[in-house]
């Protein structure tokens, strides 16, 4: 107990550090501070009161997603709360993830085994630890639901043999962990219930039953938002959303493919006790066919989106181990799992701190009276590979710039955009790469004709008169798809001319009293061809 206390204490302040480290983004760290409204046109308004949060998720509960309770926390944590605390709170919480799900699924005297494992797979093998682990709203979404379904989890294994009538009074407090996360809460609702009839002849299920129909309550209070639904037909085909999926569970879901082979290697060598373990983890192994099917329908392909099929896959991977693999084996493969982890951890640390500063070099601009136009400093892509693998892994950037990017740092009407202004008191606020922002400072000639930026991500084009733009068109060269590779083949770009008519991906900026035109650089199958743009 003691080893595992100390392992424990260790992964809270190694967390910690990294948490320490982490620097608010341009999305949705700054937009859960504000009143949410269906408007996004709307005068935006901080969260100030109880008050406000009631009224920012009615409105996020209609247009954005149900996750009312989680999003609730999120924006009081943003809004009153000192980073430092929850911070620390995260930190605590990572660790009690740990020794929780070693509860669930092993004895006591595999514990620290199966710890120091679930560490390894997290922090090492999993897709996505930067957004859901590392990541101020990705904890309230990710960690702190898993916290609170675990701890539910062995809560109901307690009660099966209870009759005190203090459950009628406590069941409905379940209702708030099943309003947690649907790609969670859905797959295990529908397996409690399925336990629940299976299980209804035996007495010991009716106190566990109480508390899972205020669970699928809640969860049915997700999967009535509108907001979910109208996400659900957003014009994807169910083909196309099986395929996505399909590509998502093959590249994405790591844990999963470890549990087949292991699975496949204990059936041949212990056929018998695969069968026994099957039977006894059946429950589990429902619950991650159903969280696979709804990464299958989900429509993206996303790395968190497969999180949580990969945490239960985990807890099924960690059970298997620690019941086939011998005890001087589980010693070595421990000490080979804290090795891997100090590997990814000093790199870790390195870029976490190379974008805090990056971070507080936006924040300095930001502050200053007056100033509008903020230079970002980020790394380029390309130059370092090993600094961009764990940037990859472990950073999520300030701002960034691209097709793909949810927000548009260069325009001022984008409702982060808007936020930001409003929380260090401007009228408005752009963001551009530093490297354009010195540029056009320096020389006003810059940028006659259009260029990229440093990054390869946008164009700038000083205009000669300050005219609004309707569209941008892309010109492009002819290309001979047959001598393309299969990839490139099958994204090719089949017309002669693109249109960037969405004014998400472009804006015309003023700095220094000049107009300019900003846009997204277009995916490779594109901008590969481009042979001329117009405006």
């Amino acid at each position: 107990m003691k080893k595992e206390r100390v392992f424990l204490l260790f992964v809270a302040v190694a967390m910690l550090c990294l948490e320490l480290l982490d620097a608010f983004t341009l999305s949705d760290d700054i937009l859960y501070r504000f009143v949410w409204q269906e408007d996004d046109a709307a005068p935006v308004r901080l969260v100030q009161s109880a008050a406000d949060l009631i009224e920012s998720q009615w409105a996020h509960y209609h247009i954005t997603n149900g996750r009312w309770v989680m999003h609730t926390l999120a924006q009081a944590f943003l809004s009153f709360v000192p980073p430092v605390v929850y911070h620390v709170l995260n930190a605590l919480l990572f660790a009690l993830m740990l020794y929780l799900g070693s509860c669930l699924v092993v004895k006591r005297d595999r514990r620290l085994f199966s710890m120091v494992t679930m560490f390894f797979l997290l922090f090492v093998v999993f897709a996505d630890v930067r957004t859901t682990m590392l990541w101020s709203l990705g904890t309230f979404n990710y960690l702190w639901v898993l916290v609170m379904t675990l701890s539910f989890l062995l809560y109901l294994r307690r009660v099966r043999h209870s009759s005190s009538r203090i459950h009628w009074l406590v069941a409905p407090l379940s209702l708030f962990i099943g309003c947690s996360h649907e790609a969670l809460s859905l797959p295990l609702a529908i397996t409690l219930i399925v336990y629940m009839l299976a299980e209804l002849r035996k007495k010991e299920a009716y106190p566990c039953a109480l508390y899972i129909v205020w669970y699928a309550a809640g969860t049915l209070t997700i999967l009535l938002s509108p907001a979910l639904w109208s996400r659900a037909g957003d014009g994807i085909t169910l083909m196309s959303r099986m395929i996505s999926g399909a590509v998502n569970i093959v590249f994405n879901l790591k844990v999963l493919w470890l549990l087949v082979v292991t699975t496949m290697v204990t059936a041949r060598n212990r056929h018998g006790y695969w069968k026994k373990t099957l039977y006894l983890r059946r429950y589990f192994y429902l619950c991650l066919l159903l969280a696979l099917g709804i990464v299958v329908v989900c429509g993206t392909n996303l790395e968190r989106v497969v999180f949580f099929a990969d945490f239960i896959a985990m807890l099924l991977l960690v059970d298997l181990l620690a019941a086939v693999v011998a005890e001087k084996w589980q010693k070595r493969l421990m000490v080979a799992c804290c090795a891997a982890v100090v590997v990814y951890y000093i790199p870790a640390v390195l870029v976490r701190y190379e974008n805090d500063s990056n971070c507080r070099y936006m924040q300095q601009q930001m502050a200053e009276q007056g100033r509008e136009v903020v230079a970002v400093r980020y790394p380029v892509d390309g130059e370092q590979p090993v600094k961009d693998f764990f940037r990859r892994r472990f950073v999520n950037p300030t701002a960034d710039f691209g097709v793909f990017c949810s927000y548009m740092g260069f325009n001022a009407r984008d409702i982060n955009m808007r936020c930001a202004a409003t929380l260090y008191g401007k009228q408005q606020m752009i963001f551009l790469p530093e490297d354009v922002v010195q540029r056009i400072e320096s020389d006003s000639t810059a940028y006659r004709n259009y260029e990229l930026d440093r990054h390869q991500s946008l164009y700038v084009w000083q205009l000669p008169e300050d005219k609004p733009v309707k569209k941008i068109v892309f010109e492009l060269l002819p290309e001979d798809v047959s001598a393309l590779s299969l990839p490139q083949r099958l994204l090719a770009y089949k017309d002669d001319t693109y249109e960037l008519d969405d004014n998400f991906h472009y804006s015309v900026v003023h700095v220094n009293g000049r107009p300019y035109l900003v846009f997204t650089r277009p995916t490779a199958n594109i901008s590969r061809r481009i042979g001329r743009i117009r405006y």
